[in-house]
């Protein structure tokens, strides 16, 4: 906690959805909090979990952080927007708010939607310049994101940083019991993880296991997670004539039950094609020493070492997918080799009490450099 003092602590506000929320935000804060200063951090929570105020969630969400700010007097506030339109003008107008009242910006981008990048460049460029250009810091979570925020004018600092895993939840793991006569395991066991959306890849995933199973191969597909299409997802499964026995469904499942998947399952396929930053799930499979099958998004294309990490896919073709797991299952040397390779690698740049350090470090240097130019 470089440069930090207990004054500046207690008046730093962060924007974040409910804690209870499945998506990568929630699941970010709720394994960094616990590694800041306890009680020097106040978060307001926002957006559509929040399950009040219906259709007036947005402005009843702009009165709150009005209040919150001007009664708070913050001397840093963090928003967490994704480029999409909801989160972009919402986030947008806090940001405007912010400033106005005087406090040091940082702005964390999540998400980034590719489409919604160019909207922005055809119709909202100023909104913008008006709202974010002006912060003092932006984190992204990818270079990508970081040369397109340069692209469009933006002067401040820029940091790189990842999502996190939670300390907790490889605690007392094994990574080489893990793999305890791996030359005998008479069933690969493949993971899917994530909110149940189409655009993650998880009807690419359950047909690629289809393939995967009537070329022969002892496998096995848990599908890990809960949304709108889950029984259009088992629907499918039935479709292809998927024994029942070989492929299962979880819903949402969190704490030990999440860790007692990773730590049971051998590889992960993650085929996203959704407008990632840096997918959490796939930071928490490397920490469990899976091999990963993923597309090259958001920040994986900083942060993956294909050959070593596991293998990309590039199309939406469960054929190819198909293909990446059946490398891997064929080689059982090197789904070893990737998953001792994933697991230390996640344990030293991943875990949760090292992105809080180097997050309060980002908020201390921004802190410093305003200071300093005021």
């Amino acid at each position: 906690m470089i440069g930090w003092c207990a004054a500046v602590l207690k008046r730093v506000l962060i924007t974040m959805p409910s804690l209870e929320d499945q998506g990568g935000v929630a699941n970010f804060f709720n394994s960094v909090l616990p590694h800041f200063p306890k009680g020097k951090v106040t978060t307001l929570e926002i957006g559509g979990t929040r399950k009040s105020g219906g259709l007036l969630h947005p402005f009843i969400d702009q009165i709150r952080f009005r209040r919150t700010v001007k009664n708070l007097l913050p001397a840093l506030i963090h928003l967490n927007p994704s480029l999409n339109p909801k989160s972009f003008f919402r986030d947008g107008l806090f940001a405007w708010q912010g400033k106005k009242y005087g406090a040091t910006l940082v702005v964390f981008w999540r998400g980034w939607d590719k489409n919604f990048e160019v909207e922005i460049e055809k119709k909202y460029m100023w909104f913008f310049h008006q709202a974010f250009a002006h912060s003092d810091a932006f984190i992204v979570l990818s270079s990508e994101f970081e040369q397109k925020l340069r692209d469009w004018g933006v002067k401040t600092p820029i940091y790189q940083e990842t999502t996190s895993v939670a300390d907790e939840l490889i605690k007392g793991f094994d990574v080489q019991g893990k793999w305890t006569d791996v030359d005998r395991l008479s069933q690969i066991k493949i993971l899917f993880l994530a909110r149940l959306e189409r655009v993650k890849g998880v009807f690419e995933t359950i047909h690629a296991f289809k393939l995967l199973v009537d070329k022969g191969f002892p496998v096995y597909l848990t599908i890990a997670g809960d949304g709108k299409i889950r029984q259009e997802l088992e629907k499918f499964a039935r479709f292809l004539n998927l024994p029942p026995q070989l492929v299962n469904f979880t819903g949402d499942i969190r704490g030990d039950d999440k860790i007692s998947v990773f730590a049971k399952h051998h590889i992960f396929c993650f085929p996203t094609y959704h407008g990632e930053g840096m997918p959490n799930s796939v930071l928490e499979a490397m920490a469990f020493g899976l091999p990963v099958v993923t597309r090259p998004v958001g920040g994986l294309r900083d942060i993956f070492l294909e050959g070593k990490m596991g293998l990309f896919v590039h199309g939406k073709n469960p054929v190819e997918i198909a293909y990446a797991i059946e490398k891997l299952i064929t080689n059982r040397n090197l789904m070893l080799q990737m998953s001792e390779f994933n697991h230390n690698f996640a344990k030293k740049h991943f875990m949760a009490s090292n992105v809080a350090k180097r997050l309060l470090n980002i908020y201390s240097s921004t802190i410093d450099a305003k200071s300093k130019c005021n």
